[in-house]
């Protein structure tokens, strides 16, 4: 990412396990960088729903100098797409759509220092929709102004990444786009280091879906060791469903492919049938949810549970944040999207029914509120990292959305992601409160307590749960939950 402070262009060349790759430094600033390296591939042969694996080996240097494919795209919403994408800019991109998208594109403020913390972004999307690359979304710009090394990358979504097979087909299918994760962080530790970060301090962070994505990973034992912390922006670790669940919902999708008396055709179906039949699924429920499955191999358990367990996470530090009205967003973007959102949750038709027609109060208490407390819970109690938790609660005054009372879902990128270096339209209060962000983000990187205007963050701890409310003049303030007892909550 240039803007007016980069000047000439000179070519910059790294070392990695698969050979040489060529990015561009920007002189007079400093920052270099390099897209579309492979990290992995889907096998060419027969390879939809496998499992990735490691690129293959070049001989001269590899041009790094353009995006590489981002995984094919899905509406999120039947008949409401077009409107929700545009809002959230997941279609404003060039970037081809295809099924081997496993690239990655690393950012660094200087490739000739050494041991700069690294942040690994998860974007969001819905599980279905977005890239490392998306407009709006641009997450260098912490590299550029904070001094770390930043990596973004793309990895396989919707059905491609999540489609369940494995008590359908035989076929290793469970959890790919949590598997194309894992080798993505893998190439990051083996190689971060030729790009002037350092391998021993990774930080993985990301919004809505990108977080949940985290969520996933705390609770995946072959996450252990392959980053040191983690920050999730609205999500948590609720984004699994079982073996049986999954396989039903492969099942309908099968159904809506036109392929049930012959599943294994959907290996080899061209991926506009695939799109079809995804819409076409769609049509019956408003909203699909694509999710983690709880497969007893990659994902032995619920994420939360290992946490708790301490089986899970070991020592991984964590920052949890949350927006003050999450579910403020969805009627928003389209009429009845809050409606529409809470129904296609996983939740009891009683604890819907707890809430009666108030779906935002229901989005945002058992959608984000308790999905958040139940990480810090069972993160604190396992113990082996420290935790601290925030609610923003801020409006930006050059959101589309300004006339919000509250923070909406993802309003809080705005300010995580605000190049300070050149802010454009955004206010003097806008440029402070993304200051407090970001810093809190990269000392929390760094290793350091989060320390902003003064303030020194508070540790989430079993019975201190304080947490920090940023709004101007960010302050501390005790937690309220969503209600432990059912009971209790039926009365509210």
């Amino acid at each position: 990412m240039a803007n007016a402070r980069d000047g000439q262009k000179v070519p910059v060349v790294r070392t990695t396990t698969a050979g040489e790759v060529g990015g561009v430094q920007y002189r007079p600033s400093g920052l270099a960088v390099w897209r579309g390296i492979p990290y992995g591939t889907v096998p060419a042969d027969g390879g939809r729903f496998a499992g990735p694996s490691r690129p293959r080996p070049w001989d001269r240097v590899r041009p790094a100098l353009r995006h590489g494919s981002m995984s094919w795209q899905l509406p999120p919403v039947h008949d409401r797409s077009c409107d929700v994408m545009r809002e959230f800019d997941f279609a404003h991109t060039a970037d081809p759509e295809h099924e081997d998208c496993l690239n990655l594109n690393v950012y660094t403020p200087d490739p000739g220092r050494a041991g700069l913390p690294v942040l690994v972004w998860f974007h969001p999307g819905m599980q279905v929709a977005g890239s490392g690359n998306m407009p709006g979304r641009r997450p260098e710009v912490l590299s550029r102004n904070h001094g770390v090394v930043v990596v973004t990358m793309n990895f396989r979504l919707g059905c491609w990444g999540h489609l369940f097979l494995d008590d359908l087909l035989g076929r290793d299918s469970a959890n790919l786009r949590l598997r194309d994760q894992l080798l993505a962080l893998t190439w990051v530790k083996e190689n971060i280091t030729a790009f002037g970060g350092d391998e021993g301090n990774v930080t993985v962070f990301g919004e809505s879906a990108g977080a949940r994505n985290i969520g996933s990973l705390l609770g995946c034992a072959a996450a252990d060791g392959l980053f040191e912390r983690a920050a999730l922006y609205s999500g948590g670790c609720e984004n699994t469903v079982s073996r049986a669940e999954a396989t039903d919902l492969a099942r309908e999708f099968l159904d809506c492919a036109g392929l049930t008396g012959d599943p294994a055709r959907v290996l080899t179906v061209p991926n506009v049938h695939l799109k079809v039949a995804h819409e076409r699924l769609l049509r019956r429920h408003e909203i699909v949810h694509y999710r983690d499955v709880v497969d007893g191999v990659h994902l032995p358990r619920p994420p939360v549970e290992a946490i708790a367990a301490g089986t899970a996470s070991g020592k991984i530090d964590l920052l949890v944040s949350n927006c003050a009205n999450e579910a403020g967003l969805w009627d928003r973007l389209m009429p009845g999207g809050a409606r529409v959102v809470a129904q296609g949750a996983r939740a009891t038709g009683a604890r819907i029914a707890w809430y009666g027609t108030d779906h935002e109060r229901f989005i945002n208490e058992e959608l984000f509120l308790r999905p958040a407390r139940d990480l810090l819970r069972a993160k604190a109690a396992a113990g082996g990292g420290r935790c601290w938790y925030q609610v923003y609660d801020y409006v930006p005054s050059n959101h589309s959305f300004a006339d919000a009372e509250r923070a909406l879902h993802g309003m809080d990128l705005a300010s995580l992601l605000l190049d300070l270096s050149a802010p454009g339209t955004a206010s003097e209060a806008d440029v402070a409160v993304a200051r407090t962000v970001q810093s809190a983000l990269v000392d929390f990187a760094s290793g350091r307590v989060p320390t902003t205007d003064g303030l020194t963050w508070p540790r989430y701890e079993t019975g201190a749960e304080r947490f920090v409310r940023i709004r101007r003049s960010p302050h501390v303030e005790a937690a309220a939950w969503p209600l432990d007892d059912d009971t209790a909550a039926a009365d509210r």
